[in-house]
């Protein structure tokens, strides 16, 4: 393969094709598959990863290596990857310990430099991460969320679409869908305004997400009581995902701080 530079280590078993680089020093384990158009380049290690195709992958990244995880006894989990997606220096993408369930990246994310995906994580599609933040196991990361830079996720937290965190949050709790999070315990302070017109939502529709954030995160009802109030509305795709979210929360759902402002994320 001459797209393959002659210092790459590559296991006979890897499939590879034809049209991907791999730059010098890059190590390419077993049961790996990468499809069309990827660019590797030098220094990184791929295990155990199945890669779509036309991603970037610039230098010294580890996809596909060991969880660090002490429960883990080398069973022949994953990593898959989809397309389009750049992978910045030192970027860590830890495989999964669960068999069925591989470690997961969506479509065209953009992973900053020093940016950690452990284990059991799964990233949807076009999520930005920017550098030096820390996502731990089981995390599910939606689609469209951007991440700011040092952001620290606890395990089994869920990120909700086209939320935004801001630098160095520190998540124990889900971030539901169009919030902006921040603060070493994150709170709510206001909706994503900016990445939901970008992402094409119409003006009543970011409205009615408006109103739906105040009854949840800005009135004194209980989370579930107002989920109730506004599913009672029958209420706009985007609100009902906003309420099945919160519902379905686990570790609980991260709140609001509390001042009152009307133009909130504006």
């Amino acid at each position: 393969m001459t797209n393959i530079h002659p210092t790459a280590i590559i296991d006979p078993s890897a499939k590879i094709d034809p049209s991907t680089v791999v730059g010098p020093y890059t190590i390419i384990g077993a049961d790996v598959v990468i499809g069309k158009n990827n660019r590797i380049g030098p220094f990184c290690v791929i295990e155990n990863t199945t890669m779509g195709d036309g991603n970037d992958i610039i230098a010294s990244a580890f996809i596909g290596v060991k969880p660090q995880d002490l429960s883990y006894k080398d069973e022949p989990t994953r990593v898959t990857m989809g397309n389009g997606n750049k992978i910045r220096e030192c970027v860590t993408i830890h495989r999964s310990t669960d068999v069925n369930a591989p470690t997961s990246i969506g479509d065209n994310c953009l992973l900053m430099a020093n940016a950690h995906i452990a284990h059991d994580c799964h990233l949807g599609n076009n999520i930005i991460i920017a550098n030096s933040t820390g996502v731990a196991g089981h995390v599910i990361v939606e689609d469209r969320v951007v991440m700011s830079g040092m952001v620290g996720i606890h395990q089994f937290v869920r990120v909700g679409t086209m939320a935004m965190l801001s630098g160095g949050a520190m998540l124990p709790l889900d971030i539901p869908p169009f919030c902006i999070a921040q603060g070493q315990r994150a709170r709510l302070v206001g909706l994503n305004i900016v990445g939901m017109r970008r992402a094409g939502l119409t003006r009543e529709t970011i409205m009615e997400i408006k109103r739906a954030y105040k009854i949840l995160f800005r009135s004194d009802k209980r989370l579930l009581e107002a989920c109730e109030e506004l599913e009672a509305k029958n209420p706009c795709a985007e609100v009902q995902h906003l309420i099945d979210f919160c519902k379905a929360s686990k570790r609980g759902v991260a709140q609001a701080k509390r001042k009152i402002n009307e133009n909130d994320g504006e």
